[in-house]
């Protein structure tokens, strides 16, 4: 009985121990409407966002109805961050950085702006007392129909364990230009380039939700209940 609970204890233990030696990952996938762009641009149409992130760094996997997102390669391809309904540009039509008709009804808090043309590259920003500010640069990966971009989440003022609401825009390079397809809504979003578009706060085409790796400590809280649970067990005669 006693080599049972010792080996019980040491399958804690072990658990434990594998709980901080894996890289921890989180991931979500989200799909949208085919064929719901206005302009019919194969490659202004999202089919699938895939968010993910392991406490640090967060990744953004944008894939279109094209077999190259390439052909033509003047789309970009923007994600726009909500932490708190409370804060944020609440611009109206222009509620971003870049100075597209797209806007968020809960405020925007965070911006990434990205380009497949000329090699690709994106820009994460952060708003905050009434002005952007952009915090570093990148290059995604381009393969295929899809465009990957992975930044920090420092840079978009995310912290490990946050939940956020969020929406995923294509969008010309026009400055006026507005959202030509939104992940998060499932049918049309404007009918023309300069139509201004709001992600709504709730109902059709509302904003989506992701929460990113919670913090070690949250962890570490598992494994004070595990361990504790292990020494239980040692007790018992």
């Amino acid at each position: 009985m006693r080599l049972l609970l010792r080996r019980h204890n040491l399958t804690a233990v072990l658990l434990v121990m594998a709980m901080f030696a894996v890289p921890r990952a989180f991931g979500a996938t989200f799909v949208d409407t085919v064929g719901d762009n206005f302009d019919g641009n194969a490659h202004m149409d999202i089919t699938q966002v895939d968010v993910s992130d392991d406490g640090t760094n967060i990744t953004f996997k944008i894939s279109v109805n094209a077999a190259s997102i390439t052909s033509p390669d003047w789309g970009k391809y923007t994600v726009g961050i909500d932490t708190n309904g409370a804060t944020g540009d609440f611009g109206s039509p222009v509620g971003n950085p870049w100075g597209r008709n797209i806007s968020m009804a809960g405020g925007m808090d965070a911006w990434i702006g990205s380009w497949v043309d000329s090699g690709g590259g994106f820009q994460p920003w952060t708003y905050a007392g009434g002005s952007w500010t952009q915090n570093g640069s990148g290059v995604p990966v381009i393969s295929g129909n899809m465009t990957t971009i992975t930044t920090s989440l420092a840079s978009l003022g995310l912290t490990a364990g946050q939940s956020f609401k969020f929406d995923v825009y294509t969008t010309g390079g026009g400055g006026g230009d507005s959202a030509n397809d939104a992940v998060a809504n499932p049918s049309q979003t404007v009918n023309d380039w300069q139509v201004p578009y709001t992600t709504p706060a709730s109902g059709n085409g509302a904003a989506l939700s992701y929460t990113t790796v919670p913090e070690p400590a949250s962890l570490g809280l598992v494994a004070v209940a595990a361990l504790a649970m292990a020494g239980v067990a040692r007790r018992r005669p």
